[in-house]
């Protein structure tokens, strides 16, 4: 009697047993099919540098967690917290309402002084209060300690922002969009902000970068 072939559905916790650690770690990663490459391709060159060059080694070169911990010469571990910050960051700019200088200027305009103007557009850019500081005084040439931004003035001043936005909105519904871009920035601070690792700069990974 011939046997009839069938194929047996494997459950999640299944597979996941059948890979070694690094390699689960990535089957994990792969599930998430609320972003693909392609999505987060043209927000890659907002990342740091070294951050490109993990992803476009996981994603296209399709390097494990392993042999690029080897390439940079620090821990599996490091490789993974690195590409989780990474996407976290593209996921973050693909969401990102897409509002240009020009629109906040234009529409903006009215309602704030052109220091606030800044602000909003330097956090779009940073999610940073202290850079965002650097960058307003470098601007402004404000050398006078009385003059000078600092990061507990750059946050009083995009809150204060964000509520004017809202109270607007109720009669303009337009500027609905600028409410969401502030908020969601508000709720990722920093997110932006590059944490600079020596160690991730060695050996071959200095000259692998796509970018640079």
């Amino acid at each position: 009697m011939k046997s009839s072939s069938f194929l047996k559905r494997m459950d999640t916790s299944e597979m996941e047993a059948r890979f070694s650690n690094e390699h689960a770690i990535k089957y994990e990663e792969l599930k998430d099919f609320s972003i693909s490459y392609d999505e987060i391709r043209p927000f890659l060159y907002r990342l740091p540098p070294r951050e490109i060059d993990l992803i476009e080694l996981y994603y296209t070169e399709h390097k494990n967690q392993k042999d690029i911990a080897k390439i940079f010469g620090v821990t599996q571990g490091a490789i993974s917290s690195r590409l989780t910050r990474a996407k976290k960051r593209l996921k973050f700019l693909r969401n990102l309402p897409k509002i240009t200088d020009d629109e906040i200027d234009g529409q903006l305009g009215p309602f704030f002084e052109p220091l606030e103007l800044e602000i909003i557009k330097y956090m779009m850019k940073t999610t940073c209060q202290s850079k965002t500081a650097q960058l307003i005084n470098e601007k402004f040439s404000f050398t006078e300690e009385k003059k000078k931004m600092t990061q507990v003035k750059v946050r009083h001043r995009f809150e204060k922002c964000l509520i004017k936005i809202k109270s607007e909105m109720e009669e303009k519904t337009d500027l609905k969009k600028f409410h969401t871009l502030l908020s969601i920035i508000k709720n990722n601070l920093y997110l932006l902000h590059e944490v600079k690792l020596p160690h991730f700069d060695r050996g071959n990974c200095a000259l692998f970068s796509l970018y640079v």
